[in-house]
């Protein structure tokens, strides 16, 4: 079956089932924005609410046989058939966020709103629709902060990594990866917490360090100088040069 075959099978069973509208969130939206889309090979999807558990498990059981269905530790749930991965959406939101956003002037939040306001940063914010067509910005954030190559929470980093830890090397990650600066309120977030970074696991932190070398090492090094976390972080052999004296 191909992506796009698949895709709008997804759109039908949630029409037919009377689902929220479905769309494309992260990474695919954002690659499509800075003109980078290549071989496709991983999807997320959500629909902003709890539909986005039922869509999933209406798509697994009607592919039995042809898919591979998990539901992760953290409440999402993928399906992967031949080399493409489509990832369904915890559908998770930061505590109290109605309360939150209506504080920052948002006073009738959506569901959407809600569930994208509490992902990690405004660069995977953006929702491009399945047909892979038109790319909407609810929060109003991420098309601009991906214009400006520059990566930044979509809430306080009290919330944002307050709730995720891990979410700090990611940000270093995707600094690298897409050649992005990181915004100085979360690098001075960071450096005045920045015991934090070492709340993820040592596998999580090597894997992503790894591929952060390997997109770009001066950016990588640069963030863990700026954020001040190089005694957080476990030995990697591509930076123990850099490590020495830190």
């Amino acid at each position: 079956m191909k992506l796009s075959e698949l895709l709008y099978a997804i759109e039908n069973i949630a029409k037919k089932k009377g689902l929220s509208k479905p769309y494309i969130v992260g990474g695919l939206p954002r690659d499509r924005l800075l003109n980078n889309l290549r071989d496709i090979n991983d999807v997320d999807i959500t629909t902003g609410d709890h539909t986005i558990h039922i869509l999933a498990e209406d798509i697994a059981s009607r592919l039995s046989g042809q898919v591979n269905y998990d539901i992760m530790p953290d409440g999402h749930s993928t399906i992967s058939i031949g080399d493409i991965d489509i990832d369904f959406s915890s559908n998770f939101k930061v505590p109290g966020i109605g309360n939150i956003l209506r504080k920052n002037g948002i006073q009738t939040p959506t569901e959407m709103q809600k569930e994208l306001y509490s992902r990690d940063f405004t660069c995977n914010a953006a929702l491009m629709s399945l047909d892979m067509e038109n790319i909407t910005d609810p929060t109003g954030l991420a098309i601009n902060d991906i214009k400006n190559r520059v990566i930044k929470t979509c809430l306080h980093p009290d919330l944002t990594f307050g709730y995720d830890n891990r979410r700090i090397i990611r940000a270093v990650y995707l600094s690298a990866k897409l050649d992005f600066n990181i915004d100085p309120e979360i690098i001075n977030w960071v450096k005045s917490k920045p015991d934090l970074a070492g709340n993820a696991s040592d596998k999580y932190l090597v894997k992503k360090l790894n591929k952060s070398i390997k997109y770009n090492l001066d950016r990588t090094i640069d963030a863990l100088d700026k954020m001040n976390i190089w005694s957080y972080i476990p030995p990697i052999k591509e930076l123990s040069p850099y490590m020495v004296g830190k």
